[in-house]
């Protein structure tokens, strides 16, 4: 027995505006389940052009200019490309259970990312680096916005490092500032620096299509 025409156009209905309720979620996700967390492993894994596509989407070069300490990058790490990153730095001895288990007992958060240049060897010490409240900060005015300012949770910096034959100098430093992934939602976000020279950086990433 075959169902009524008015069945099946109520089915066609029922399928069409799933397809267009799921089209319109958001891209952006700010908790993952175990299903997400395994095709973001996936992707990791695959280190070929997809996955270098993948992580271009999520940052923003500059050049750099000789002799001025000045932002060469600026990126935002969302919980899934966390899970990618984590996934291809690792390779294959990192299997897939335990991607799900490291992101279960720690999620990750939302990052913005602040890549600067240093152009003078050691010019800061390791300790200036890594304390927000030291003179190597402050040089730097660093915002997270959508519609207003989001205010981070914890900010943190790592020497960048230049390895040379019997020595190595810090040229760099990675500045990360940790939000809360409830604060950020699925629209343009933009990250802002305003360094040493007073002129400020802007880079917008769009996380209705990022994940």
């Amino acid at each position: 027995m075959f169902p009524s025409r008015h069945c099946r156009s109520r089915v066609v209905l029922v399928s069409l505006v799933f397809l267009s309720l799921a089209s319109a979620l958001p891209a952006y996700i700010d908790e993952l389940n175990e299903e997400q967390v395994g095709e973001a492993y996936t992707l990791g894994q695959r280190h070929d052009q997809d996955v270098a596509k993948f992580f271009k989407a999520y940052e923003k070069t500059f050049p750099s200019m000789a002799g001025t300490l000045r932002v060469s990058r600026l990126a935002i790490r969302t919980p899934y490309y966390s899970v990618v990153f984590n996934s291809f730095e690792r390779g294959s001895i990192y299997p897939m259970s335990q991607a799900r288990t490291d992101y279960a007992a720690h999620p990750y958060p939302f990052l913005a990312v602040v890549t600067v240049n240093i152009p003078f060897a050691n010019q800061f010490s390791v300790d200036e680096i890594s304390k927000p409240e030291s003179r190597f900060w402050q040089q730097f005015r660093i915002g997270l916005t959508e519609n207003a300012f989001i205010a981070p949770r914890h900010m943190k910096s790592y020497p960048l490092y230049s390895v040379g034959t019997n020595y190595s100098s810090i040229t760099g430093a990675e500045m990360l500032l940790d939000y809360d992934v409830r604060d950020v939602a699925s629209r343009p976000v933009t990250v802002t620096v305003t360094g040493p020279d007073g002129q400020p950086l802007s880079a917008e990433f769009d996380l209705d299509s990022l994940k």
